[in-house]
């Protein structure tokens, strides 16, 4: 039996709220914006808003857990709920699918038969931390690093993935022949998951750390970041100060009427558009010294 919180508030105010999480007993996360599919029985997510779905072993943590939110967001929605662990593991199931992306393929554990033959495959199976490839800014950016990759002058490049989530962007690039990576995330649940993803798919090469990013220090030749667009805009100083000379940062997490503002942000670091990716409402953007 699992206990949890569901928190509605703007995507604006997610990452603040991400930190606050982390200062809570919970044992696990899930974001969910409006793209996505809604859980079964809550209305879909209004856009510009996001759910985050904490997890608690006991009703009472998930109260106090209630009660810190509503200190730092006395607007944002709250919502109880009792699961059994039965009913989140067989919703996962239901909602994740295989995707492929380039050279990549991603799927779960009972869909691997169908991987074709050409592609690199990861396994994620369904868990609390999100990222399991079918999001479009997730299949976007594996597009991009399979792309990138594909230049076999950037084999064994360096690789810095920013918001790891479940780790999947740096995995990928190890998978199609990356060099060392950092990957960091400030949910210490995730990066262990992470971990334990890496684990599983034969993956080693990868510093998985909660460190935050102004803390990592050096240069890489490819920079990921698939994270709320005001984070990306807060953080552009240091992300493009992160790509090495003759390096690609990519970048996601951008609706696409935010894409300019995002833009406008990296290009007064120095950085230059190389090209620019949409799918659905999301956008994807490639950027360069």
């Amino acid at each position: 039996m699992h206990h949890t919180l569901r928190v509605r508030i703007s995507e604006s105010g997610m990452d603040v709220l991400e930190a606050l999480a982390c200062e809570m007993e919970q044992v696990g996360i899930e974001i969910r914006d409006h793209s996505l599919k809604p859980l079964p029985g809550v209305e879909p997510l209004p856009e510009g808003m996001a759910d985050m779905v904490l997890w608690f072993e006991t009703e009472d943590a998930s109260r106090e857990a209630a009660e810190l939110v509503k200190a730092d967001f006395p607007d944002a929605a709250l919502f109880f709920e009792t699961v059994e662990d039965q009913d989140w593991t067989e919703g996962w199931k239901k909602d994740v699918r295989a995707t492929r992306a380039g050279r990549l393929w991603v799927g779960p554990s009972w869909m691997t038969d169908s991987r074709p033959d050409d592609c690199v495959g990861l396994v994620i199976d369904p868990g609390m931390a999100f990222g399991t490839g079918d999001h479009p800014t997730t299949a976007m950016c594996m597009e991009a690093i399979s792309d990138w990759m594909d230049d076999k002058n950037h084999e064994g490049c360096s690789v810095l993935d920013v918001g790891t989530g479940s780790g999947i962007l740096a995995m990928a690039a190890r998978k199609l022949g990356s060099g060392p990576a950092v990957a960091n995330d400030i949910d210490p649940q995730a990066v262990e998951i992470a971990r334990e993803n890496a684990a599983k798919n034969g993956v080693d090469g990868v510093e998985w750390t909660t460190k935050p990013l102004e803390r990592i220090r050096g240069r890489f030749d490819l920079v990921l970041a698939n994270i709320f667009a005001n984070v990306l805009c807060h953080y552009a100083p240091r992300l493009a100060d992160a790509v090495a000379d003759g390096g690609r940062l990519m970048l996601t997490g951008i609706l696409n009427e935010q894409a300019g503002e995002v833009l406008t942000a990296f290009e007064r670091e120095g950085m230059k558009l190389v090209r620019r990716r949409d799918r659905d409402e999301w956008t994807l953007l490639e950027m360069a010294h």
